[in-house]
């Protein structure tokens, strides 16, 4: 992998801040004038020397996706004694324009298949409860559009989706996949989202994005506009906070603390959804909205399963991705 691609992997925006910030730099820049001074306090800030470009994130590699148990989602729980006896279709409920439910009163059901997100897993059950959480990580767009866009595929094997999620989450460039993998990715993402996967255009938005900010310390107008544009693009800005969880492994469960199977999640707005898998490669998922949720509600309550993550409360740990795909 060259240099620019490993930047990329890892390309982290807002701790760049932090780094230019170094003083201590400054002293072996001054007799540089103009742009080339500005450019020598960034290079040599981030400990890349003579090197150009990307390079200069080096040091910032987020994980593909860091999503982890300490980002799930449960303000409120129900045991698994909530139990109930009959069951609407999910599937049944409208939905928006982009594909979540729009949920009503009652219990609802949808058996659906589910990938494992962890390279390595054996297909084994876990004796223990899952929660949601948010789709986090470098990749977290490309694995939610994944997830998201598999159901319009129904000719698309689920071990051709899971191959292609084990790679995303591994960080391989769409070019660096192997040519299966990257026919899977082509009739499944958009073209916008494909984009994401292509290390060269990744590179070069990256560079964009650190000769934007330079040029703003120049006192270019623009900048910030430019910055914002390549942000929506690429998805490559990040809080201090992401890369923090992006370099700390999956945390697990403190064993007195452990998670039931079948218990029951509450989810902003009210609403409670619970996972019960078989295995990694499909689940039952499980929704209860009571009357209070809908009532208290501005605006129609909508749920998309396909954007969060089923993260068991456990070790080892295991996330999953939820499909709308039926299981078989």
């Amino acid at each position: 992998m060259t240099l620019v691609k490993a930047s990329i992997r890892g390309a982290v925006w807002v701790p760049l801040l932090s780094v230019l910030a170094v003083q201590a730099v400054v002293a072996q820049c001054e007799s540089k004038p103009g742009f080339a001074k500005k450019a020598c306090e960034v290079e040599n800030a981030s400990g890349t020397g003579a090197q150009s470009g990307p390079s200069i994130l080096e040091g910032f590699k987020g994980e593909a996706l860091s999503t982890n148990y300490s980002d799930a989602i449960h303000p409120d729980t129900l045991p698994p004694s909530v139990e109930p006896k009959a069951f609407k279709p999910l599937t049944k409920l409208d939905r928006t324009d982009d594909g979540a439910f729009i949920l009503k009163v009652g219990i609802f059901e949808t058996y659906v298949q589910s990938y494992s997100l962890d390279r390595g897993e054996r297909g084994a059950a876990r004796v223990g409860g899952f929660y949601p959480a948010p789709i986090k990580g470098r990749r977290a767009r490309v694995i939610a559009d994944v997830l998201k866009q598999s159901e319009l595929h129904p000719d698309v094997p689920q071990s051709d989706i899971q191959q292609l999620l084990w790679v995303i989450v591994q960080g391989a460039d769409l070019e660096n996949m192997p040519p299966p993998v990257q026919q899977t990715a082509a009739k499944i993402l958009p073209k916008e989202t494909l984009a994401l996967l292509k290390g060269a255009t990744v590179a070069k938005a990256v560079e964009n994005r650190v000769m934007s900010f330079v040029n703003r310390r120049l006192g270019k107008s623009q900048a910030a506009a430019k910055e914002g544009e390549i942000d929506r693009d690429y998805g490559i800005s990040a809080t201090a906070k992401d890369v923090k969880s992006a370099t700390e492994s999956p945390v697990a469960v403190a064993a007195d603390d452990v998670v039931v199977r079948g218990t029951w999640a509450q989810m902003p707005g009210g609403f409670y959804v619970r996972y019960l898998p078989e295995g990694y490669a499909k689940l039952r998922l499980q929704v209860i909205v009571p009357d209070a949720a809908v009532a208290q509600a501005e605006k129609p309550l909508t749920f998309d399963p396909t954007q969060h993550l089923a993260v068991f409360a456990g070790s080892p740990p295991q996330r999953l991705g939820v499909s709308l795909r039926p299981a078989k």
